[in-house]
């Protein structure tokens, strides 16, 4: 009798490669994918179907619990820096992000009306809380949290041991190698090395640290009384020094 597939969730926040890990759970199980909507429906609202894989699931803890699980499941949880979060969403939402929502659209015209120090700002306090909000809830020590920073450095271990081992994705070892190799940045960026920038590119830069060329002393100054215990909390900082 074959056991039946878990249903799997890729629980994140927004700009935390979310869409490549769902590029590699397409490329490795196109039928059992849900596609992700806008708003998080079709985890909050719509029924679950049991033995499917959700990518991008970008909800908290409190919300992953508010809804009827299927009896057998596996969640994994990744997270990123949130000044790197905050300067990619600006990037992003000024210049590559469809507008598939009413408030990227609105965003998008704040930013274009303003210079990059009070895009970022306005971003800070308009977009981030909801990334923050979403790691916070799973800070709780019975979760383990997979950072986006060490994907970049060691893409195939860690997702073997995540999707593999972890979840137990219903593909072989062989294509699953295949499939990452495929999406390592330099292949989605036809051919761009890590940390060469296109803005238009969904693709941007892809490395951690970036904010460090971008955060103003203005914006530092907001994020660390806004955000400061979080980054420690989540291990990117041990004070305030930085």
């Amino acid at each position: 009798m074959n056991t039946p597939l878990p249903t799997i969730f890729h629980v994140t926040h927004w700009k935390a490669g979310s869409q490549w890990v769902r590029k590699i759970l397409e490329a490795c199980v196109p039928d059992l994918i849900v596609t992700p909507q806008v708003y998080e429906t079709q985890f909050l609202k719509d029924p679950l179907q049991a033995g499917r894989v959700y990518p991008t699931v970008y909800v908290t803890k409190e919300q992953f619990y508010s809804v009827p699980l299927p009896q057998n499941w596996k969640r994994f949880v990744i997270i990123r820096d949130l000044r790197d979060t905050l300067v990619s969403v600006y990037f992003s939402v000024k210049f590559s992000h469809q507008a598939i929502a009413e408030e990227i659209v609105k965003w998008r015209s704040v930013l274009d009306s303003v210079n990059e120090e009070d895009g970022l700002l306005y971003m800070l306090n308009e977009w981030l809380p909801r990334c923050a909000a979403i790691q916070t809830s799973w800070l709780d020590g019975e979760e383990t949290i997979w950072k986006y920073e060490d994907l970049l450095q060691n893409d195939h271990a860690i997702f073997e041991q995540i999707l593999l081992e972890q979840c137990q994705l219903a593909v072989s070892r062989e294509r699953f190698r295949e499939v990452v190799n495929a999406n390592q940045f330099e292949k989605l960026s036809a051919g761009r090395k890590r940390g060469a920038e296109d803005v238009q590119s969904h693709e941007r830069k892809g490395i951690s640290g970036d904010w460090k060329n971008h955060f103003t002393d203005k914006v530092k100054k907001e994020f660390k009384e806004k955000y400061g215990p979080l980054l420690i909390a989540t291990g990117y900082e041990s004070g305030l020094g930085w």
